[in-house]
């Protein structure tokens, strides 16, 4: 029985021993025992940030052994140094694909300050995603070790964010407009980093807005905000000229406020030009600095434009008719009359007009159909009327308006189509040369004759009797 109880006893160490023995191939990387904290900074202000942190380089203990190991999906842009052991990333671009295709990160937190600690990690090599709605940061990279001699622990790492991209936005309160119209603009955007990648400064900074279809003397500042705080700068610091391509480049210069600004601050630059050209606008605002790229914002206006076809009633078309186009306001109050004001136009071409900027020369609001056509271009959403104000020659004016509508689209010109105004002949007038008017002037002036006669015939007899 002895004999049996010690086979047993040593069976059960044995079973203790294979155990422990397993315990060690089994446990591979270490999630709790070393661990320490990532902190990233130079995060954009007045904004939420999410933050993703992926682990690529793990330290395993299979076998009882500690070696670092990296993790299957980051392996195709990670080696290692054959002779020092050095882990080098050969992919910077594949490794950020890779880390933001993953269904899910170790740790994803939202930061609304400029820095955000990612506490608790277990050691070894990280890569930190960051996105938000001002721009795209670089993929930044971390460790939580340090390596001696002879021991490796772990290590709290400091990470500077940096973005590789800022977003631009611009803005308008009216993409449908009248040419002539003064339009405000708002571009928002982020003071740059203060060194790049070179670590070197940051020295200029400048919002420029390349445009089609506005006047180039007409751009005005009317706010500039950085981080919240109205700024004020001179005026040759905001500047239009015509670049080779004979567009509008307007250029407000920042680089005064680098100093006193922090990287990622919120940059509002308002200012308002003239619509010059009669169909359309187009204007792309973006930043320019040393230490980082903008991605530059579009914004398009467009107007509208009417026909009108000056025609008989046999459809024929009708010269030299004379017009007024009128702008109809509705009344404010209810039951009085709506406003009917005239719009100034310029000429084009011979039966064509555009609305007039203001103080234009050649501005007038007497518009003339030449063969039966009138075009009007420029104009802004509203009701309006064609009023005629002089009919074709041998026609009567036709005092009915004709009555149209523009209704506003920011994606594209509005063309009203042709509109068909009708003038009716007058009464026919007796042809020169035929006996018109003479017959009824001699009837006049023998019937006139007769009575004279008659009149001095009765006197004489009177005078006899």
């Amino acid at each position: 029985m002895k004999n049996l109880f010690k086979k047993i006893g040593a069976l059960l160490v044995a079973a203790v021993m294979v155990l422990s023995m397993c315990t060690a191939v089994f446990a591979d990387k270490v999630e709790d025992e070393y661990t320490n904290d990532i902190t990233v900074t130079n995060l954009a202000a007045d904004v939420d940030t999410t933050l993703k942190v992926y682990n690529i380089i793990y330290l395993d203990l299979t076998g009882g052994n500690q070696t670092w190991k990296v993790v299957d999906w980051a392996s195709p842009y990670v080696s290692e140094d054959d002779k020092t052991g050095a882990f080098k990333i050969t992919n910077s671009n594949g490794l950020r694909d890779a880390a933001d295709k993953r269904e899910s990160a170790d740790r994803t937190d939202t930061e609304s300050g400029t820095s955000h600690v990612f506490s608790g990690l277990p050691i070894g090599a990280y890569v930190i995603r960051a996105f938000d709605t001002k721009g795209t940061y670089s993929l930044m990279v971390a460790n939580t070790y340090k390596d001696n001699d002879t021991y490796m622990a772990s290590e709290s790492a400091n990470v500077v964010a940096k973005m590789s991209e800022y977003k631009v936005t611009k803005e308008t309160e009216d993409k449908f407009v009248r040419r002539g119209q003064r339009v405000n603009f708002k571009v928002t955007t982020q003071m740059a980093p203060k060194k790049n990648e070179k670590n070197e400064d940051l020295k200029e900074f400048k919002i420029t807005d390349t445009s089609t279809g506005l006047a180039k003397d007409s751009f005005k500042i009317e706010n500039i905000t950085i981080a919240g705080a109205p700024k004020n700068i001179a005026t040759n610091k905001a500047i239009a000229t015509k670049n080779s391509e004979g567009k509008i480049e307007y250029t407000v210069d920042l680089s005064e406020f680098i100093e006193g600004t922090a990287a990622g601050a919120t940059v509002v630059v308002q200012y308002s030009a003239v619509v010059e050209d009669d169909h359309t606008y187009n204007n792309s605002a973006t930043a320019s600095a040393d230490t980082v790229v903008y991605t530059p914002s579009e914004v398009n206006g467009f107007m509208g434009n009417v026909t009108l076809k000056k025609v008989d009633t046999k459809g024929n078309k009708l010269d030299g008719a004379e017009f007024q186009l009128l702008k109809v306001t509705s009344a404010e109050k209810q039951g009085a009359e709506a406003t009917k004001t005239p719009v100034n136009v310029v000429k084009v071409k011979d039966g064509e007009y555009k609305v007039a900027l203001d103080e234009e020369k050649g501005a007038t609001t007497t518009l003339v159909a030449t063969s039966g056509t009138l075009k009007v271009t420029g104009l802004d959403e509203g009701n309006y009327e064609f009023k005629e104000t002089k009919a074709p020659t041998g026609y009567k004016v036709n005092s009915d308006n004709k009555e149209f509508t523009i209704k506003a689209n920011d994606n594209a010109e509005v063309n009203v189509g042709e509109l068909e105004f009708v003038n009716t002949k007058l009464s026919t007038l007796p042809s020169t040369g035929g006996m018109g008017t003479y017959l009824f002037t001699i009837i006049g002036v023998v019937v006139m004759a007769g009575a004279a006669g008659a009149f001095f015939i009765s006197r004489r007899k009177g005078s006899e009797e």
